[in-house]
């Protein structure tokens, strides 16, 4: 039982696209030769994806466990500098049968741009006598991203742990905005060496972008789901033994919608599977044998 219970809990941790650690893709793929950042403009290139009023739950399991859920949402849109900036949250909870081996209750805040970049994220987690509370902020301008970690209490108090400034050289992503990020460029066909910092250390994930389409089951239709598939590699020891290989099924359709992802941990693997979704009209597209 001692080792199920970090597990479990780490399930709920990782499958939100590493809840404490943040992405920055090739460093020199956004700086021109006179070393300023591009911006992007204000259309909406990724309006399919990123969809105002979008929710999606997602149901999370370990072996034969029902771990618990995690739900994503775009709750805000807005232009700020002449960017189109959309707020994003999840919400992650451990099965309630499951509360005499973990309790898991975290909520993460986010900004991104209609590229999916990141320019704020806030992560909570949540215990019945704290709130751990982490902050991270970019500056694009600076080429810095102020990161900070503390506790708040129920009485209102705040303890700052931590706080530090990280150079970048890139316009960035945080664990939540990769989750669309990911969602933008399954239907390309390249790989990605992404620099991936876990705890103010700079790692590697291999992310193949595969275009390929095969069918995907989840339990919510009684239909194959039309998908493309993608794979990738984590070339470090993670949070609670997230480690080597993940891959994942995408809807073969403008919403991109992520249907299935499976990873490996240090004994095991987790799956995380679409349980209901809320985006305009959208319904799973039913997967068709090519003649």
């Amino acid at each position: 039982m001692s080792v199920r219970k970090p597990i479990i809990g780490a399930v709920l941790f990782l499958t939100a696209c590493a809840a404490i650690g943040w992405f920055i893709p090739h460093p020199t793929q956004f700086l021109p030769a006179n070393g300023s950042f591009v911006y992007p403009d204000s259309s909406d290139t990724t309006a399919s994806v990123l969809s105002v009023g979008e929710e999606l739950e997602y149901h999370v399991s370990y072996s034969f466990f029902s771990v618990g859920t995690i739900r994503f949402r775009i709750v805000d849109k807005r232009i700020d500098r002449g960017r189109t900036i959309y707020t994003a949250q999840t919400n992650i909870d451990s099965n309630p049968s499951l509360s005499w081996l973990t309790d898991v209750h975290v909520r993460f805040f986010g900004d991104m741009d209609q590229r999916v970049f990141s320019y704020s994220w806030v992560g909570e987690d949540s215990s019945s006598k704290s709130v751990d509370v982490r902050t991270m902020n970019f500056d694009y301008d600076n080429r810095k991203l102020y990161f900070s970690s503390g506790t708040r209490f129920p009485d209102g108090r705040e303890e700052v742990r931590e706080r530090d400034t990280v150079p970048i050289q890139s316009q960035c992503q945080d664990g939540m905005s990769l989750f669309f990020y990911a969602r933008q460029h399954c239907r390309e066909h390249r790989q990605e060496h992404v620099p991936t910092f876990i705890e103010n250390k700079q790692e590697s994930t291999l992310i193949a972008f595969l275009d390929q389409r095969e069918p995907a089951e989840i339990d919510a239709v009684d239909y194959p789901v039309d998908a493309v598939h993608f794979v990738g590699r984590a070339d470090f020891v993670g949070v609670y033994g997230l480690t080597g290989g993940f891959e994942g099924w995408f809807s073969n359709d403008e919403a991109r919608i992520p249907l299935v992802a499976r990873m490996k941990v240090f004994l095991g693997s987790i799956k995380v599977q679409l349980k209901s979704w809320k985006h305009d009209s959208w319904q799973p597209p039913v997967y068709v044998e090519p003649k």
